[in-house]
């Protein structure tokens, strides 16, 4: 092995999501995901917790909207960002902080680029499970600024503003979102699909791939960060956004299907 500093060579990606301790969603599962396939995850909490919330009790709370916009001004400012290719949000602890996110996706770009992903963390089976101020922010200040977006089958129709159907409805809702506001892509978890349920991407180009889940029909806490961070990581290896969602809606679903209950991955 080289004796040298190989983090200066490894590829980054910011991954701006909550924390836990126990269990795995948002960085606690973008965190050894990214390491995994050989990157190195750059963690910016926005929310720190004992435990996600299936778990029972919130224990924690979010971080300060000064101190996550601080934190993410002083990477723009002490630290060479021109190695972070791929950039993700998710779940917000409160509607402020999409200032210091929206300024930091603004600065990065500015200074060196790369892709935006925005997983917009809202709500699922029906509801809203963050406040409406934080959603109604992300879709105003983050949405607008995104590459490509990450929602479940509540959030699609959420954004889009209207009940979404099955797979071809949720096509339909997603060229919609692609039209409105120049994505490149919009990749959908939870899609009602012909005998089960899959996840579905759709592209500018009016391209669409269809992953079925397994026949588990488990949904599993983490699952969509978890595709997310796979997501992110193989398109900082190069791959194209086809391949990389077969390759990550096939990996997520696997691990979905062998965990052991709703409440945490494998």
């Amino acid at each position: 092995p080289d004796s040298g500093d190989n983090s200066a060579m490894m590829k980054q990606v910011l991954s701006i999501h909550s924390s836990v301790a126990a269990g795995f969603v948002g960085n606690t599962v973008a965190g050894p995901v990214l390491t995994a396939l050989e990157q190195h995850p750059i963690l910016v909490d926005t929310v720190m917790l004992a435990a996600h919330p299936g778990y029972g009790k919130r224990a924690g709370g979010a971080v300060p909207d000064d101190v996550l916009a601080a934190v993410l001004d002083g990477i723009l400012s002490l630290t060479d960002t021109s190695g972070i290719n791929i950039v993700t949000s998710g779940y917000l602890g409160s509607a402020a902080q999409v200032i210091g996110i929206a300024a930091f996706v603004d600065g990065w770009r500015d200074a060196s680029g790369g892709t935006y992903i925005l997983d917009p963390v809202l709500g699922d089976g029906g509801r809203l499970y963050v406040a409406q101020e934080i959603a109604d922010a992300m879709m105003a200040k983050l949405l607008p600024r995104a590459n490509i977006i990450t929602p479940n089958h509540y959030e699609l129709s959420w954004l889009a503003s209207r009940d979404v159907g099955g797979r071809d409805d949720s096509a339909r809702a997603a060229g919609e979102l692609i039209d409105r506001h120049g994505l490149k892509a919009v990749i959908t978890t939870g899609v009602a699909g012909e005998d089960r349920t899959g996840d579905l991407l759709v592209t500018a180009d009016g391209g669409t791939s269809w992953q079925a889940a397994y026949d588990t029909g488990k949904n599993v806490a983490g699952g969509g960060d978890l595709l997310t961070a796979l997501l992110a990581g193989m398109l900082n290896l190069g791959w194209q956004i086809p391949d990389a969602f077969k390759a990550a809606s096939h990996t997520a679903q696997s691990i979905i299907a062998a965990s052991p209950d709703g409440r945490d991955l494998a």
